[in-house]
Order: structure tokens, then sequence, then C-alpha cells
């Protein structure tokens, strides 16, 4: 099983490495004059920082795996050239939940307005379509209905959590809480559906 958020830190690495190629562009990276390495960094910091909530709701998901349920992280996704998924749940109910972890600044609240997903005055709506989009291709693949979930770290959410064009959006403490009481009756299919569900979304083996 592909470790959570190792697509992206190994991207990361990847980027900060290849503006160094070169004795002459590692000098003008450390003297701070390699725009191009500034601009590597930047990016590399913006995926390593979604690999630590990758992993951190990973670390969340895990005793779910001892109750019966399939938990897959960082799957490709088939139809998405450029996207993987963050973490896909095959629940005892054989109900299908797509969670995409956020880690975002604990400085200003997440928050639903006007039908928009908003943390502090930034629209984050391109995290809802993305999501979206991503559970839509996932379902097609297998056959079934996906719900998407959002699962926010460090940020406040408010009111505990809420929903956007029908994507739930949770602090990531309470995750679990919310899968849970989303499964529904025990059924015979899930196991089936688990094994179907990682071979139609193999490891995730490249970058954003």
């Amino acid at each position: 099983m592909s470790a959570a958020g190792g697509s992206a830190a190994r991207w990361g690495r990847e980027q900060r490495q290849a503006a160094r190629r070169g004795p002459w562009r590692r000098v003008l990276a450390w003297l701070g004059l390699n725009r191009a390495a500034r601009r590597a960094d930047a990016r590399a910091a913006h995926c390593e920082a979604g690999a630590v909530g990758e992993q951190r709701t990973a670390d969340l998901l895990r005793p779910l795996e001892a109750q019966g349920w399939r938990v897959l992280h960082d799957r490709a996704i088939p139809g998405a050239r450029h996207a993987n998924a963050d973490h896909v749940l095959i629940s005892p109910g054989a109900l299908v939940f797509l969670v995409d972890s956020k880690l975002w600044s604990g400085r200003f609240p997440v928050h639903g307005m006007d039908g928009r997903l908003w943390h502090g005055k930034v629209a984050r709506d391109r995290s809802v379509r993305a999501v979206r989009y991503e559970a839509g291709l996932i379902g097609r693949a297998l056959g079934v209905t996906v719900q998407p979930v959002i699962a926010v770290h460090n940020a406040p959410v408010d009111g505990g959590g809420f929903f956007v064009e029908g994507v739930p959006v949770v602090p990531a403490d309470r995750l679990v809480e919310v899968l849970r009481g989303n499964d529904g009756p025990r059924q015979a299919g899930a196991a089936w559906l688990g094994k179907l569900a990682a071979r139609r979304l193999p490891e995730y083996p490249g970058g954003p």
C-alpha cells in the first residue's frame, strides 16, 4: 500500500533538486539569486504541507481498518491525468468515501457562505470542484456512488462542520466520527468492493 502523501512529498523533492541541477545553479540558489529555485521551493513547500496533512489524516483513519474498513491512500484516478485521491475508504456497509485532506493556516476560520467554501477571505471553490470531480471519476471506475469529504487540519471549521455543494467540510478530528455515522448496515459485498477499488485505483506514481 502506498504511503499517504508519498507522491506529493516525492514531487516536492524532485522540484527542489531539478532547480539546483549543476554546480552553478546550486551556487546561485545558495546565494538566493536562482529565481527558478525560489519558485521550485515555493511549489515544494506547498506539496510538502499537503503531504503532512495527508499523513495526519492517515493516522486518524488507521483505527477504522481494524473495524472492517478498507482504506487506500494516494491512489491514481482513472481518467484524471494530474490528480490523485488522497484517501479512498470502503466501509463495512459497502459505501465508498473520498477524503481530501487540507492543511490550512489556523489563523483563519473555514466557513461556508452563499454556497461557497471560504478560508478566511480566500475562496476555496476549486477544492470543492476538484473533490467532486474526482469522486465522480472514482464512482465511474467502481460502478458506485462515491461521497466526497473535505477534512481540514489546523484551521477552525465553522459549526464543527457544514456542507458545500453536497460535500461535507469537517475538522479533521471529527472525520472518523462523521464516517462512522454515515455508514450503513454491514454488507457482504464490502470486501469484494474493497478489492475492486484496490485493483482499479492503483498507487499514484507521479506528482501534482
